[in-house]
């Protein structure tokens, strides 16, 4: 009788302890570090995004670090991507869906030697690392 006991409340536990971990997936982010100037990587990770923001109801934040600053620089004339739409035009797309742009201050300065003024509208300059580190973050890096 121990024994039966012993098991039905091991699988109580086992089966409370698995529902509580399920519950918590509907926190789910995902954080997208694009640090490359290549138009192809870019696309990927901006349209990566999109697709998750807009089917997964999962919040996403695009960094943008090292070369992949220069995608949001006004002053720098930016190609099609096969899609029709520049980067820049892509990732308003995005932020207009309600994903989050944040850009690193450092390499805005260091990398693409850009002032805030030329950075287009709705890039964020905070909150890298809430993002990076919250609960339950997949991280992809371009």
């Amino acid at each position: 009788m121990n024994k039966i006991l012993s098991l039905i409340l091991l699988t109580f536990v086992f089966f409370g302890v698995n529902t509580a971990v399920f519950a918590d997936d509907d926190d789910k982010k995902l954080f997208v570090n694009l640090i490359s100037d290549d138009l192809d990587r870019a696309a990927m990770a901006v349209s990566i995004s999109n697709k998750v923001l807009n089917t997964e109801d999962i919040k996403v934040t695009i960094f943008l670090s090292a070369q992949g600053v220069r995608w949001v620089d006004k002053n720098i004339p930016q190609n099609r991507y096969v899609n029709g739409k520049t980067i820049p035009e892509m990732l308003q797309g995005f932020m207009k869906s309600g994903g989050q742009v944040i850009l690193c201050k450092m390499c805005m300065t260091n990398v693409g030697g850009m002032k805030r003024d030329d950075v287009i509208d709705g890039v964020k300059f905070a909150g890298t690392l809430k993002a990076l580190f919250a609960e339950n973050t997949t991280v992809l890096t371009y």
